[in-house]
C-alpha cells in the first residue's frame, strides 16, 4: 500500500462512504520528527480526514514514543505501531514484521509507547501484526495476548506470515487464534478483502470485530460502503456503473490537485488507471490517453470523452460528504 494511503485517496474513500477509520501510510519515526518533506506529505491531514490513525514504524532503538506524541499533536486520533510490514527495507532494518522475531523486546517497546501517549493525551495506541515471521515462528496469539496486557487498545492481524508476503490465501484460522488469545480488546482482520462477501465471511469464520481493507480499495474505493451495507443492513450493493467510475476518477484528480500538485496527480492517475479501469469495459483508449497525458487538463478531457450521457437521477460524487 506504500504511496497509496495519502490524504487525497483517504478523502475520496470517505466521500464515497462506509469508512470507519482511515490510516496514513507507514511513517518513519526519524523522518517524522525531523520534519522531512516526504514524511510530512505522508502525514498530511485536514479536518475532513477524521478519525485518522497515524501508523509509525521502528524498533526499540528508535524514538517511537516521541513519534506517537507528534502524531497526536498533528491530527491523529490513534497511534498504530506497525509490526506487520513484510517489505525488506522496513522488515530487515527498522521494524515492521521484524518485531515479530523478538516478542519480549516488542512488548517492552509497545509498553513504552502506550505509557508515553495514552496517559498524556487520552489517545489509544494500537498495533498491526502478522501471524509470525514464518510457519516455524507463529507468534501472533502470544504477542496479541501480551500486547493487551501492556495497554494496546486494539490489534489488526494480517492472516499471513512475513515469509508469505501476499502469496497464497489469507489464513482465517490464524486470525481466529489471535481472537481467542485476547480477553477484551477488538481484533481487526486483514487480508484478501476484495468484496463485501469477503468481509462478512472473515468476521463469521474468525470472530473478529471488524475488517481492515487495503489493496481491495485500490480497485474499488466503493468497497467500504458495500461492506457497511452488507454488515449493517444485509444489503448487497451493486458495483457502480461506468458514469460513476469516471466521475470518481475525476473527483480523485480534483482532490490530488487540491492537496498536492499537478505532477502528483498525473503520476498517481497514470499508475492507478489500470486498477480503476477494471471496473469498466472497453476503456483501452481511455487508459492510453491518461498514460500519455501531460497535464491534468489532458486527463480531464479524456475522462469527459469516455463518459456516456448521465443516467436519469444521477448525482455526482464531487464535493459529497
Amino acid at each position: 500500500m506504500a504511496g497509496h494511503c495519502d490524504l487525497p485517496f483517504r478523502l475520496l474513500c470517505r466521500e464515497l462512504g462506509g469508512v470507519g477509520l482511515a490510516s496514513t501510510d507507514l511513517l518513519n519515526v526519524h523522518s517524522l520528527l525531523r520534519g522531512a518533506p516526504k514524511a510530512m506529505k505522508l502525514a498530511a491531514t485536514c479536518e475532513a480526514d477524521a478519525p485518522l490513525c497515524m501508523q509509525v514504524y521502528g524498533n526499540s532503538a528508535d524514538p517511537l514514543p516521541e513519534a506517537g506524541l507528534w502524531a497526536i499533536d498533528h491530527g491523529a486520533a490513534i497511534v498504530d505501531i506497525n509490526m506487520g510490514c513484510p517489505v525488506d527495507k522496513v522488515a530487515k532494518k527498522h521494524g515492521g514484521s521484524l518485531l515479530l522475531c523478538d516478542v519480549d523486546d516488542t512488548v517492552r517497546l509497545a509498553e513504552r509507547v502506550v505509557e508515553a501517549v495514552t496517559p498524556q493525551t487520552g489517545a489509544p495506541v494500537t498495533a498491526k501484526i502478522r501471524l509470525g515471521w514464518d510457519d516455524g515462528r507463529i507468534v501472533g496469539p502470544e504477542l496479541a495476548r501480551r500486547l493487551e496486557q501492556v495497554g494496546i487498545a486494539a490489534i489488526t492481524v494480517h492472516g499471513r506470515t512475513t515469509e508469505q508476503m501476499f502469496r497464497g490465501q489469507v489464513r482465517l484460522e490464524g486470525i481466529a487464534a489471535v481472537v481467542d488469545a485476547v480477553d477484551a480488546i477488538p481484533i481487526i482482520g486483514n487480508g484478501d478483502i476484495h468484496t463485501a462477501a469477503d468481509a462478512a465471511a472473515m468476521i463469521e469464520q474468525t470472530g473478529c470485530h471488524g475488517v481492515m481493507v487495503a489493496r481491495g480499495a485500490l480497485r474499488n474505493p466503493w468497497l467500504f460502503k458495500q461492506i457497511q451495507a452488507k454488515l449493517r443492513d444485509g444489503v448487497d450493493l451493486p458495483d457502480p456503473g461506468r458514469h460513476e467510475w469516471l466521475a470518481m476518477i475525476e473527483r480523485h484528480l480534483d482532490l490530488i490537485l487540491e492537496h498536492r500538485d499537478e505532477r502528483a496527480a498525473i503520476h498517481r492517475l497514470r499508475s492507478g488507471i489500470s486498477r480503476y479501469a477494471k471496473g469498466m469495459r472497453g476503456v483501452w483508449q481511455l487508459k492510453d490517453q491518461i498514460r500519455s497525458g501531460s497535464s491534468a487538463d489532458d486527463i480531464r478531457q479524456a475522462l469527459h470523452l469516455a463518459r456516456p450521457p448521465a443516467p436519469t437521477g444521477y448525482r455526482s460524487t464531487k464535493g459529497a460528504q
